[in-house]
């Protein structure tokens, strides 16, 4: 029995002493636990058996500590197997007050994106670095070398502080004498305005008065003729009926599409006299090329002029051609005894068959823009040979009909200028003509004002034709507009 007791507390003793060694040594961490290492330069005193904490929370402890022959150290953690560590922590000796050092692991901000570190000890060039917080003896250092960087500003700002108080002080009394000037200049302009303001009071009331007295004239010659003034509105009012009533008849007659036909068939009808008075002149051109015979046509031509001189001057002189009652000189007698002129002279009018009282003009016009046809313009010029004449007509004959009612003044030969009534609307124009070029503008509605320009080539003295635009500058979008014009 006693063997018995005896054989029990031996295994009762082997049994306490294992949970000793088990706990002592902590052989149930590393049993259930893995094993990770970190490289150091200097462990600060770290020895094995110390505690790891993660966020400062015990997750193992420091199971071997190797000195490697590069003089740094391996530590190397036992880290218990339901705690992870990640890549990217930092590895950190901490000392307590009382000596202990401790491992500290701080994970990465990143945590969420951050991979496990691999279980193991790694090769030391794949082992993560740690390192030892500063201690009083750096902190110190670098106390130390601010003070000396302290010192050395402390110095040059002494040794600046004098030139900068100088320049300050100058500034200052720059300044000082600035406002005093600044002051003085201000109370001399106050008295300035103070003076101009007096006057202009002064003008201000003397042209009150004067303005008063004006207005009080002005008053009395308004009430003094406003009978005449009443009548001249009368008259103005009872012109413009009387205009609104012509243009209304004659809108009247250009209505009528029978008169629009036959202006599109006289248009037809000139254009094959012009080509039958082309073969007819050539014909002539042919007949005429000899001497003799153009020698005679000089003579009757001659006789012919000076007969209608003479008729001018017996009914009033309509022309400003004279009579001939001998010869020109270096005039040569043609057959027949009939003086003919030298080739110096021409007759210096048409006689009274060329004194037109009334000319036609036919305008036809094709716009490039859409597939509205050709329109149809026509206006008649009383006295056309005359220094001022007036024009009268309708536009785009048959259709939107608009009306003209011009009056014209022939300021050069070369040059014309109309003013009136243009597209329906108040308007002027100008026709320059040089020679076989030409230009033709024409401004018209003054609420929206319009330009039209077009370029003339003269064919023969009754034909032309002409290319432009409409609507140059207009709220309407320019139309380039060709066509051809005569006048009869």
């Amino acid at each position: 029995m006693q063997q018995i007791r005896v054989g029990i507390f031996t295994v009762l003793a082997l049994l306490g002493a294992f949970v000793v060694i088990v706990v002592v040594s902590n052989l149930g961490l590393k049993a259930r636990g893995y094993q990770i290492a970190v490289h150091f330069v200097d462990v600060g005193g770290l020895q094995e058996g110390a505690t790891v904490l993660l966020s400062g929370v015990t997750v193992g402890e420091v199971t071997k500590i190797v000195l490697l022959p590069d003089q740094t150290v391996d530590v190397i953690a036992t880290i218990d197997k339901n705690k992870v560590i990640l890549k990217g922590s930092q590895f950190l000796i901490a000392t307590s007050l009382t000596g202990q050092a401790t491992l500290l692991i701080r994970p990465p901000r990143d945590y969420v994106a951050a991979e496990p570190m691999a279980h193991g000890v790694p090769p030391e060039f794949e082992q993560p670095w740690g390192a030892l917080p500063a201690t009083i003896a750096d902190l110190v250092g670098g106390a130390e070398a601010r003070m000396k960087s302290l010192d050395k500003t402390l110095a040059s700002f002494n040794r600046e502080l004098p030139r900068l108080a100088a320049k300050f002080d100058a500034i200052a009394t720059h300044t000082d004498a600035l406002i005093t000037h600044t002051d003085t200049n201000l109370t001399a302009l106050a008295e300035t305005m103070r003076s101009t303001a007096t006057q202009l009071n002064d003008v201000v009331a003397k042209s009150g008065h004067n303005v008063e007295q004006l207005t009080t004239n002005l008053n009395g010659l308004v009430t003094a003729n406003k009978p005449r003034l009443q009548e001249l509105v009368d008259s103005l009012s009872s012109t413009a009926k009387s205009l609104n009533t012509s243009m209304q008849n004659f809108a009247s007659l250009t209505s009528d599409p029978s008169l629009h036909k036959n202006v599109v068939e006289t248009a037809a009808n000139i254009k094959d006299a012009s080509e039958r008075m082309k073969q007819v002149a050539s014909d002539l051109q042919g007949i005429t090329g000899d001497p003799k015979v153009q020698s005679q046509l000089k003579g009757a031509v001659y006789d012919l002029s000076s007969a209608i001189a003479k008729a001018n001057d017996i009914l009033g002189t309509f022309s400003s051609a004279e009579a001939h009652s001998s010869p020109l000189p270096g005039a040569t007698p043609a057959a027949g005894g009939t003086p003919v002129p030298g080739s110096g002279s021409q007759p210096r009018g048409h006689g009274l068959g060329g004194m037109n009282l009334i000319e036609s003009q036919v305008r036809e016009s094709w716009i490039r823009k859409g597939n509205g046809g050709p329109t149809s313009d026509v206006n008649i010029t009383l006295l056309p040979r005359s220094s001022t004449s007036v024009t009268f007509g309708v536009n785009d004959l048959g259709y939107n009909s608009s009306f003209n009612f011009l009056i014209n003044k022939r300021a050069t030969p070369n040059f014309t200028l109309s003013g009136g009534v243009l597209y329906s609307k108040l308007g002027a124009k100008a026709v320059f003509q040089p020679g076989a070029l030409g230009v033709d503008a024409r401004f018209y509605d003054p609420k929206h004002p319009t330009l039209d320009l077009y370029g003339d080539v003269r064919l023969s003295k009754r034909l032309q034709l002409f290319y432009g635009e409409r609507n140059v500058m207009g709220s309407a979008t320019p139309s380039p507009t060709f066509g051809i014009q005569g006048s009869f």
